[in-house]
This record gives structure tokens, C-alpha cells and sequence, in this order.
């Protein structure tokens, strides 16, 4: 009998993919495309942020337009001496969801004059003038009219040593300057609010900032004179608008950590997740950015921030145990994911420290994905 040959029938593994890895790279595949499609809501959510952005700064313009703007203090002419004293009371001031800061400010001018000439006139020139609840001016202890045109307060100054004492009442909104112009000039600026900035070429030789109050003095000679306004701004701490539109700037990366996570969930338990599954679960972290924009016009960013990583979080974790069917690796995706936003918010509000500490952080979350897809080639298939 004729033998006939066998013919080799086994599978030839290197030739082509095995189902295995043909389902891992549709699975990442579609990480791929669905990290640029959600970059569409992303993009409409950080324009959203934007307008609401935009139209608060408008509400503040409307409120300081009525109220009173940002005051500098100008004075001239030169003198040889100066010392000015302003005390600033700021409120918040709302319409509807958005707000402003504005204050009233009490200021005491004592300034003296060497060898004056005959016909001199003294200034004081504000940014608007129809913001001036109260005026008086005083020369060599002898009050004396002055005269208002031009957001300018002038005044006549007699010949020879003079001293000029001015008490201002003074409205305004964001923050105060003064325009040193004296051969020795003190200028002290205090008040109560929780969140001032000191401004111009020369921060304060002294400051103190309590709790709820703040206190800066400026020293200056003919020597170091600035050029530019010294003062102070009065900030709403931390605004929810910036904040927010901060959070963009890490929002693939940390999508990508998500995507992943649920990826190494997924090999891990050797549950076939499903790709529409992929793109439910991914809908929440994208969701959060218009959450936290919801929460935060409301409640301030810090919560607002926090309520929606809860919410978010818990969601997550309920879904991925649903479509995984064990807690543990649920939990772990809940940890990684509350990782991130810890993350972020560390990122956010840190500056000096935000590189280590967000390191520490994405060690962290490295070390949870190790413990997730450590036991993966112990998968045969896989």
C-alpha cells in the first residue's frame, strides 16, 4: 500500500495574530480613537467655561462702573515729604450667581512742601472722580477749598514751607494704588479681607496677612522712588473660572489613565469588557469638567471640585463592578481614579510642591496598575 505523507496541520502562531492579541489591539484601537472623539465635549465644555468666564467679568465692570473702578492716587507736585494712610473696608457685592469686590476707603494725605513757589497749585488725580464720597483739604492747619475738574483735585499752595493735609472717602473696586512723589514717602495700606495682593515695581518693606486682615508699608527716598503705583489688590481667592479652565490642561492624560485602568481591569479579571462599555464608562470623567463648572459657581471651586470627584468616582466603581462582577477589581478602579483627581487637585492648587508631590502621587498609581496586571501572563491565552 501506497504510505501518503502527512501533511503538518499545526497552526502556523507567528504567521498571523492570534484572536487573543487581535482583541487586545482592537482594544486599544479604540482607546485611541475614542481619546481624539472626546476631545469634541471636551473642547465645547472648556468654551463653555470661557463664556461664563467672559460674562462674569462683565457683571464686575457693570457693578464697578456703578459703584467705582480700580483707584490710583496720583499727587503733584513733588514733595519733600509725605506720608499717606489708606484704610480699605472691601464687601462682596452679587448679582445673581457672580460677584465682585468692592470697598470703601478712608485716606489721610499729610504731605510737606520745601521753598514753594508763588502760584503753585496742589493734585490729587483719581481714575473718576464720581466715586469721592468725601473731601477736605487742609493747608498749614487752615481748611481750604478745592476745586474738582478733570478727575483732578487742585488746590492752591502758598509760597515758601508749606504742609497740606487731605482726608479722602474714596469707593472703588478690585484694588488701590498710590503714585509715590516725595523725597521721602511712607504709605501704609490695610484692611480686612482673607486674600490681598500686594502689587507694583515695589512689594511692602513690612507686611502682615491674618486671617481676615492685612497690613503693608512701603518706604521710599529720592533714591528708589518707583516708577509705577504701589498697592494692593483685592482678589476673590482663588477664581472658579481660572481654576476650572485649569483642569483642561491635564484632562487627556488623565483620561488616558483612565482608559487604561479599565484596561488592565479587564485583563486582569479576563472579563471580555464590552467597547460600548468602554465609551459609557469614559463619558464620566468627562462629565466632571461640567460638573465641577455646575458645583463651583455655586459653592466655590473647592467643593464644587470635591462633590463632583465623589460622585464621579462612586459612579465609576459601581459601573465597573457591574460589568467586571468583582468588587475587588471595582475597588481598585475607584482607588486609581480617586488617585488622579487627588492628583490633579494637588496640581491645581500647589505650586512650589506640586512636582513632588504629584510624582509621590503617579508612583502611587502605578504601583495600583502593577498590583492589577502583575498576574497577567500567568493567562495562558493571554
Amino acid at each position: 500500500p501506497t504510505v501518503t505523507p502527512e501533511t503538518n496541520k499545526a497552526p502556523q502562531e507567528n504567521s498571523d495574530f492570534s484572536p487573543s492579541a487581535k482583541k487586545w489591539t482592537v482594544k486599544i484601537l479604540l482607546i485611541i480613537i475614542a481619546l481624539l472623539v472626546f476631545q469634541i465635549p471636551l473642547s465645547m465644555i472648556k468654551h463653555l467655561v470661557n463664556e461664563r468666564g467672559k460674562k462674569a467679568a462683565g457683571v464686575h465692570a457693570e457693578i464697578a462702573k456703578s459703584w467705582g473702578e480700580m483707584q490710583t492716587i496720583g499727587l503733584f507736585p513733588a514733595a519733600a515729604k509725605e506720608d499717606i494712610t489708606v484704610n480699605v473696608t472691601p464687601e462682596v457685592r452679587y448679582r445673581g450667581i457672580y460677584q465682585a469686590v468692592v470697598y470703601s476707603s478712608e485716606i489721610k494725605i499729610s504731605r510737606e512742601f520745601k521753598n514753594i513757589a508763588a502760584g503753585s497749585a496742589g493734585e490729587i488725580k483719581l481714575p473718576s472722580l464720581k466715586s469721592l464720597d468725601k473731601v477736605s483739604v487742609s493747608i498749614n492747619g487752615k481748611e481750604v477749598p478745592a476745586k474738582i475738574a478733570d478727575n483732578t483735585l487742585t488746590f492752591a499752595l502758598p509760597a515758601g514751607n508749606t504742609a497740606v493735609d487731605v482726608n479722602l472717602k474714596l469707593r472703588g473696586s478690585s484694588g488701590i494704588k498710590v503714585m509715590p512723589n516725595a523725597g521721602q514717602s511712607d504709605i501704609v495700606i490695610a484692611g480686612k479681607w482673607q486674600s490681598p495682593s500686594f502689587v507694583g515695581d515695589s512689594l511692602p518693606s513690612k507686611r502682615s496677612i491674618d486671617k481676615d486682615s492685612f497690613r503693608g508699608e512701603w518706604h521710599f527716598n529720592s533714591v528708589n522712588v518707583p516708577e509705577n503705583p504701589v498697592g494692593v489688590d483685592l482678589c476673590i481667592s482663588a477664581g472658579t473660572y481660572q481654576q476650572v479652565e485649569r483642569c483642561f490642561t491635564y484632562a487627556t492624560f488623565f483620561l488616558i489613565v483612565f482608559f487604561f485602568t479599565i484596561f488592565a481591569a479587564e485583563m486582569l479579571t479576563k472579563i471580555n469588557v464590552h467597547p460600548l462599555q468602554y465609551l459609557v464608562a469614559s463619558g464620566a470623567p468627562v462629565l466632571f469638567y461640567l460638573m465641577t463648572l455646575s458645583f463651583s459657581e455655586k459653592t466655590g471651586f473647592v467643593i464644587g471640585y470635591a462633590v463632583s470627584a465623589a460622585i464621579i468616582v462612586v459612579m465609576v466603581s459601581v459601573y465597573a463592578k457591574m460589568f467586571l462582577g468583582k468588587l475587588i477589581p471595582a475597588l481598585l478602579v475607584g482607588v486609581v481614579f480617586a488617585a488622579s483627581y487627588l492628583l490633579k487637585f494637588i496640581l491645581l492648587r500647589m505650586e512650589d510642591f506640586a512636582l513632588l508631590s504629584g510624582t509621590v502621587i503617579l508612583a502611587v498609581i502605578l504601583g495600583v496598575l502593577m498590583v492589577m496586571t502583575g498576574k497577567i501572563n500567568h493567562n495562558q491565552e493571554s
